[in-house]
């Protein structure tokens, strides 16, 4: 079964969640000067590999969002379309049935 538009809007809201707090590192960076910067991540090789790995994270979790924004797009425009061609919205493409428990 593909996503449904809610399930795509749960995928990115997680994907923005972990985003959020990745950035949080990044963030620690930019509050400090170079001297910090030098000292945390270019002295020995395991910290820079962290600044690679923080640095991946990020960038992966944003190709994952704008993937997710561009399916979600591209979903609401063939739902408009559908809807002014006066096609049944009701379908298992955009509504399922199951809900998720946490």
């Amino acid at each position: 079964m593909s996503d449904t538009i809610g399930s795509l809007i749960d995928k990115l809201f997680t994907v923005d969640s972990k985003m959020w707090n990745g950035q949080e590192s990044l963030y620690e960076i930019r509050r400090h000067d170079f001297e910090w910067f030098k000292n945390r991540f270019l002295n020995c090789d395991t910290t820079g590999l962290e600044l690679y790995e923080i640095l991946k994270k990020c960038c992966d979790l944003n190709v994952q969002r704008v993937q997710l924004i561009t399916e979600l797009d591209e979903r609401f425009v063939k739902l408009v379309e559908d809807g002014l061609a006066g096609k049944e919205l009701r379908t298992s493409d955009n509504i399922a049935n199951s809900h998720k428990t946490y």
